[in-house]
């Protein structure tokens, strides 16, 4: 029995698009939701409702399941309008029919990850930093990449939900998700928390520097769970977090440290490259990290503001002039200045590929001053190609 319009409206459409079906790790959800599928291309509509049934069975707050089922039967009776007479709710079809796109399309065509490439936006992890989270918008997956012998390998994936404004967060209330490089900052448990969290929640540190000094505003950038009536959210959902299932968010946990070590680095879309890419990439910025440090410890202060971006600096205490007459101050008088580096990361700005975000232990002496601390540098590529510092702390 060949598959009746309501069925075409709904997905075999979609399943046109996309090329033979390649391994993936998926949740058992979407595994049991892709077979289901499957049995449509296949026009083996009893075994899909059958297995619809059981899905809507085992997971009665999944309105995708429910919708599925919905459209199976409508197509049985011959409606292709039922589905959308009888819903109250037309950005919530929409958006469930976008879902099964998102689903689909994840399983069935060969994504960067399973092809063996890297985010570009990671360049380097500081030892602590074993996992790194990549929130790609428009695949709806949030990715999860591994340190591994200076290299990053592919973890798992799961399906979240991005703001209900879109991507590229600017002001509070915009309900949009932010983007740039992030950290998670805490975990706050469920029983906290409103129920729309579901399980828990992991707050990330936006507005982060960078975006304190764009003037960008907001709180309360979380990655979470969803409501208990419901198994996930829609695709653009969200007040401007990322939000998971909640079975999906409890597994992720074990990825996560809430010390402010684990990296959220989320995009629009992301470039991707291979690891011999990043490798480069890495001893590059080494190399631009390695003679800013050279040029501290000279005491040739004008080698050393050099690196620092005549135009663009701010710190929020100090634009570039108020800087130089500053470390003209501290410098004065020294013998000698000796800095080490260790704990470093390094992360391209996804919304902007020409800045870099830096993160390190520094230990710093002096004949008068010893310290240790943890230092922050955003570094832009200027008109002529050199990069810049335009804020340290």
């Amino acid at each position: 029995m060949a598959p009746s319009k309501p069925l075409l409206t709904f997905c075999y459409a979609v399943l046109l698009f996309f090329s033979p079906l390649v391994s993936h790790a998926a949740s058992e959800y979407e595994d049991e939701i892709i077979s289901s599928i499957e049995d449509i291309e296949k026009a083996e509509i009893s075994n899909s409702i059958t297995s619809i049934t059981e899905i809507v069975k085992k997971y009665p707050n999944s309105k995708l399941g429910h919708l599925m089922l919905g459209d199976l039967l409508a197509a049985r009776v011959g409606s292709s309008e039922l589905i959308k007479q009888f819903s109250q709710d037309g950005k919530q079809l929409t958006g469930l029919r976008d879902e099964i796109r998102q689903r689909w399309g994840h399983v069935r065509t060969p994504t960067p990850p399973t092809s063996g490439l890297i985010p570009s936006s990671i360049i380097q992890t500081a030892p602590d930093q074993e996992f790194v989270l990549v929130v790609d918008a428009s695949r709806a997956r949030l990715y999860v990449y591994k340190a591994a012998n200076d290299n990053y390998e592919y973890v798992d994936s799961y399906y979240m939900t991005i703001g209900k404004g879109g991507m590229d967060k600017r002001k509070e209330g915009d309900t949009k998700t932010p983007i740039g490089v992030y950290f998670v900052t805490a975990y706050l448990p469920g029983k906290t928390l409103p129920p729309r969290y579901g399980p828990g929640a992991f707050p990330i540190n936006y507005p982060n520097e960078l975006d304190k000094v764009h003037r960008k505003t907001g709180y309360g950038i979380w990655i979470h769970g969803t409501e208990p009536e419901n198994y996930n959210r829609i695709p653009l959902a969200s007040d401007g977090c990322v939000s998971l299932s909640n079975d999906e968010f409890i597994d992720i946990k074990k990825y996560i440290k809430t010390d402010g070590s684990t990296p959220v680095i989320i995009a629009e879309n992301f470039s991707w490259a291979d690891s011999q890419t990043i490798a480069e990439n890495r001893n590059e910025f080494n190399t631009i990290l390695n003679k800013w440090k050279d040029d501290w410890e000279s005491m040739d202060l004008e080698r050393y503001l050099s690196n620092y971006s005549n135009q663009d600096f701010d710190n929020g205490q100090h634009d570039y002039k108020s800087w130089a007459n500053h470390k003209t101050r501290v410098n004065s008088g020294k013998q000698f200045i000796q800095v080490n580096i260790t704990d470093l990361s390094i992360f391209s700005y996804p919304a902007e590929t020409e800045i870099v975000a830096v993160r390190f232990k520094q230990e710093y002496e002096s004949d008068t001053y010893r310290s240790v601390s943890f230092k922050k540098q955003y570094w832009s590529k200027n008109a002529d190609g050199k990069w810049k510092i335009i804020f340290e702390s």
